[in-house]
């Protein structure tokens, strides 16, 4: 990737955080990336392909993930990689938190180009874990719950932190862009997780055999 194309990714991602899509302009990116707005077109055509192009590395990255964690499900128990793919996830995004706000930004706009993009990479998300529940279903790691709603409870919690960081850091005091911050949250997630998804194994006291 040549530096000129970099520093314009770099500063589009800057100010589509900063100032949404539609409140940035492509004078405002070729300024801040300090190159000429040709350039823009010449890598990009335009704002819209720089956005599909930003969209689509975001998901890209986010799927490989999700994939190479769901590889691991032949020598892990289906717990242990759901567990571990859910931490990546909020790892992932957590490195690269300006995009991963833009994005969910836009996506809670309903937008076009978005909501396609989003679907086709979202659907393999949604196949690899509906295979790992059956999977834990089967092993009997998992109970028979809802999978739509289960997932539903899900993706809310992984966007939660990016769709509400003004809430969380104005009314609860805490900070999303903090590393404590998404230590702690992925606890909360997986004790979530844990009583929402997981079979229990009670341990029952041996009885006490009376000797004569």
């Amino acid at each position: 990737m040549t530096q000129a194309r970099q520093k314009i990714i770099d500063a589009a991602i800057s100010l589509f955080y900063a100032k949404g899509y539609n409140g940035t302009s492509v004078r405002d990116i070729a300024k801040q990336a300090d190159v000429n707005v040709a350039n823009i077109s010449y890598y990009f055509s335009g704002k819209q392909g720089l956005l599909e192009q930003l969209v689509s590395d975001f998901l890209e990255g986010y799927l490989r993930i999700v994939e190479m964690t769901f590889e691991q499900r032949n020598f892990l128990s289906a717990k242990e990689v759901l567990f571990q793919m859910v931490r990546n996830i909020l790892q992932y995004q957590f490195e690269r938190r300006e995009l991963t706000r833009f994005f969910y930004r836009e996506l809670s706009l309903d937008s076009t180009l978005i909501r396609e993009i989003m679907t086709i990479y979202f659907s393999k998300e949604r196949y690899y874990i509906e295979q790992l529940i059956r999977q834990g279903q089967e092993k009997k790691e998992f109970q028979n719950v809802s999978f739509t709603m289960f997932m539903t409870q899900l993706k809310g919690m992984i966007s939660m932190p990016y769709l509400y960081p003004q809430y969380i850091s104005e009314v609860l005091h805490s900070f999303p862009s903090e590393v404590f911050f998404i230590e702690m949250y992925m606890k909360e997630v997986e004790q979530w997780m844990e009583q929402t998804l997981c079979i229990r194994h009670l341990q029952y006291p041996l009885p006490r055999v009376a000797y004569v």
